[in-house]
């Protein structure tokens, strides 16, 4: 097994469903939460609280030093500014649109999640509460460097297409061109294999094991039809096209990373 690296530092930007929980949890294993490993979110929010330990940013240069990985829904392009010197691998993964949504609608109704659904909701009720293309429009807010280019992004989201709308070319082509900078852009439907070459190389071992998944933390209710993936992938545009042109280029991703 190689070494790892220890100019490099792992930067993990976590989209909503495609498997960073499962990611977490094998870091965790492996690293210490809050010294050596940083979750950028409302775990690693608690953690530092319970260790009476500063926010990351608000650490020293030499405590920061320490990091050998960041994940979680708060990481931008901007956190690896905080651990200057360093390597870093930008790291995130796509799923298909259907199998996100399915995904999502199955854990948020289940009694996993602390849901506001009083009582069983459909999942036409539950999607019709839901943004088109969130892929597309999270990455947008994390991977754009130049803030006047994400404030244009941003407004024109806000101006021009409101909560049901989905995202635009505009946003779409700034985050295809930030991606085309990260060190691997995986999909979350060959997690099982893949991410095992990423663990390789930063040294560490374990099985990644799946987790908030329907059918092992709770039952799904909503399995995937060829109709309902055809309607997401419909209403989804942008995202369809991200996870598309990504899973075409898998193999190259994962060339890149294999040491």
């Amino acid at each position: 097994m190689p070494q790892t690296n220890v100019e490099e530092v792992f930067v993990f930007f976590h989209v909503p469903k495609t498997g960073g929980i499962s990611i977490h949890h094998l870091l965790n294993e492996n690293m210490e939460l809050g010294v050596d490993f940083i979750h950028l979110g409302e775990i690693g929010w608690k953690e530092d609280q319970e260790h009476h330990r500063l926010p990351f940013f608000q650490r020293s240069a030499a405590e920061r030093a320490k990091t050998r990985a960041i994940i979680g829904h708060d990481v931008t392009v901007r956190t690896e500014n905080l651990i200057p010197g360093r390597v870093a691998r930008r790291i995130t993964f796509l799923r298909s649109p259907a199998n996100r949504l399915i995904s999502a609608y199955n854990y948020e109704t289940s009694p996993a999640f602390p849901s506001k659904w009083n009582q069983p909701v459909s999942f036409d009720t539950w999607y019709s509460y839901q943004e088109r293309d969130v892929m597309t429009k999270f990455l947008a807010k994390r991977v754009i460097e130049h803030r006047w280019m994400l404030a244009v992004s941003q407004g024109q989201r806000i101006l021009q297409y409101p909560l049901k709308w989905g995202s635009s070319s505009h946003v779409f082509s700034l985050v295809q061109r930030a991606l085309e900078k990260f060190w691997f852009v995986g999909c979350t439907e060959r997690l099982d294999r893949d991410f095992p070459q990423i663990a390789e190389r930063m040294g560490i071992h374990g099985t990644l094991e799946k987790r908030n998944a329907a059918g092992r933390n709770f039952l799904p209710r909503l399995k995937k039809s060829a109709d309902l993936e055809e309607r997401l992938q419909r209403d989804n545009p942008w995202d369809t096209q991200l996870y598309n042109y990504w899973n075409s280029r898998i193999e190259r991703q994962v060339d890149k990373i294999c040491p």
